[in-house]
């Protein structure tokens, strides 16, 4: 994973957490007032809603970059339903515009492949007498003349 996409999924998840923070001041303010000054019940549900929103995008994103970012492309979806979910509950929330950023951050990490029964190869190690015999052999079937055989065979001794 691309350092600078990291950084700015880390600061997603704080303002992520600033904003669940946020909403349950919220709610803490509406209970405080009196039943008669208090906004439609409405305003409460949303504000749980966002509450729980931005606590699952906290999460998925701390999952998706968990380990170090080594496992970011097989989390992918993890990202990308933060970054869904971040937009539908704000879109111009601090999060929801920093993940729309690393959209942009190229995230291509050179790796090795990972070494399966099905892909590894074995390079056995041709010792001296391996590599005469086949030199002899193509010698013998007239596949190189003298003077290239002896070359060869010179190299090897």
């Amino acid at each position: 994973m691309n350092k600078t996409k990291k950084i700015l999924i880390i600061f997603a998840i704080l303002f992520s957490l600033l904003d669940a923070a946020w909403n349950i001041y919220d709610i803490v303010q509406y209970f405080k007032l009196d039943p008669a000054n208090r906004s439609p019940i409405f305003y409460l549900v949303y504000t749980f809603f966002a509450l729980f929103a931005t606590l699952a995008v906290a999460i998925l994103l701390t999952l998706s970059i968990w380990n170090n970012g080594k496992l970011f492309r097989q989390r992918y979806g993890m990202y990308m339903s933060a970054l869904v979910i971040s937009m539908i509950l704000n879109l111009f929330s601090i999060a929801s515009i920093f993940l729309i950023i690393t959209m942009f951050v190229s995230d291509w990490v050179w790796i090795k492949p990972e070494k399966t029964k099905d892909n590894v190869i074995e390079i056995k190690p041709e010792n001296k007498e391996s590599k005469i015999s086949k030199l002899r052999e193509k010698h013998d079937k007239g596949e190189i003349s003298d003077e290239e055989y002896r070359e060869e065979l010179t190299k090897l001794l």
